[in-house]
């Protein structure tokens, strides 16, 4: 009896050493055979936490790709244009070759939104979430600053310059009227000053309300390409302000052909032609940030085309009530320093709205 006693003992100090070592197995990362909840276990996948990255992120190889392919056409199409067909027409001195080039300036503001198109089909990135959602109840508030916000800073900035300028202020616009009795002079048609005046005050008004879409076709062109193509890349990459930034930077540099022949600003400046291209670019850098804040709050590139064509069509009026035409530099044209203040003002405040509350971020499944 003894002797069974000690025999069972025994057993049970094998059979606890043998468990001792499995354990010692299993936590050296051994899998214990005839555990099959435990094997069952390790061969699932784990769990991921997903990344929380923008909509629309892929790879970045892909995305890389698609801003070459973007960046590439917008700019190589339009500069080779101009470079080798707009700007010799316009140099020629002919008036027709001049009225060409312009038309052909009008017609390359579409160059950014085919080079989308191009760019999405050739990497396959469709048209999902590009931008052209037209979600106004959403976001009333932002889609009324892009249709009239523009004017009124138009209208400021043409406040700030005259205040500063009280001499050059011409309500009779005798500059305008100048030049415009002449070019009808050339046409044999008679004019009056009391019916231009008219006609100017009620252009003005109709223009306040109508401006966000009657140069809608070149602003959507341009913003579908830098606002809503090019600046969620960048944002992606570089965050809030870098991307506001840069992508207002290109839409300038964008030009910068043309504002080396004088196309805009003039030519009979100092430093031209640099200067020229440097207050290009700013001026395009500053617009574009609050262009940008419009887009990337509502996800919608319409607010910002609105924006965009009243800058476009409301930029000379206020050129017309001065003695000398103004300064593309000074004012009254939102271009200048003086009268492009209450944009600097709000592209300031757009940067710091976008600092301290930025896109929310969405799982590229959602």
């Amino acid at each position: 009896m003894a002797e069974l006693e000690k025999g069972t003992q025994e057993e049970k100090e094998m059979n606890q050493d043998e468990a001792a070592e499995n354990e010692v197995e299993n936590e050296g990362g051994e899998t214990n055979a005839f555990d099959i909840t435990e094997k069952f276990k390790r061969q699932q996948p784990q769990p991921q936490v997903k990344q929380k990255e923008l909509v629309g992120v892929t790879d970045k190889k892909v995305e890389t790709k698609r801003l070459l392919i973007f960046m590439g056409l917008c700019f190589g199409v339009a500069w080779l244009t101009e470079f080798f067909s707009i700007i010799p027409m316009y140099r020629s001195g002919n008036a027709e070759a001049v009225q060409e080039a312009a038309n052909m300036v009008s017609q390359l503001m579409l160059t950014p939104a085919l080079s989308v198109v191009v760019a999405r089909i050739a990497t396959r990135e469709g048209l999902a979430k590009s931008g052209l959602q037209f979600n106004f109840m959403e976001h009333k508030l932002l889609f009324l600053a892009g249709w009239f916000g523009m004017t009124a800073l138009t209208f400021l900035g043409a406040v700030i310059y005259f205040l500063v300028f009280r001499d050059n202020f011409d309500p009779q616009m005798g500059n305008f009227m100048t030049v415009y009795s002449a070019s009808m002079a050339d046409k044999n048609v008679q004019t009056d000053n009391i019916d231009i005046m008219a006609v100017y005050r009620t252009d003005l008004l109709i223009k306040v309300f109508t401006a966000a879409v009657l140069d809608i076709i070149n602003s959507f062109g341009e913003e579908w390409g830098f606002r809503a193509y090019l600046l969620p890349k960048l944002y992606r990459r570089l965050g809030a302000v870098p991307s506001m930034v840069l992508c207002g930077f290109a839409s300038g540099l964008w030009y910068a052909p043309l504002v080396a022949v004088g196309y805009y600003y003039g030519s009979a400046n100092a430093g031209f032609p640099v200067v020229n291209i440097l207050a290009m670019c700013i001026f395009g850098t500053v617009t574009g940030i609050i262009y940008s804040y419009l887009c990337l709050r509502t996800g919608s590139v319409f607010p910002s085309v609105f924006a965009h064509s009243t800058v476009n069509v409301m930029m000379s009026q206020a050129t017309l009530l001065t003695f000398d035409g103004g300064n593309y530099f000074v004012g009254p044209a939102p271009t200048g320093i003086l009268s492009g203040l209450p944009f600097i003002v709000v592209a300031a405040l757009c940067l710091v709205s976008m600092k301290k509350h930025p896109v929310e971020v969405r799982d590229k499944t959602e």
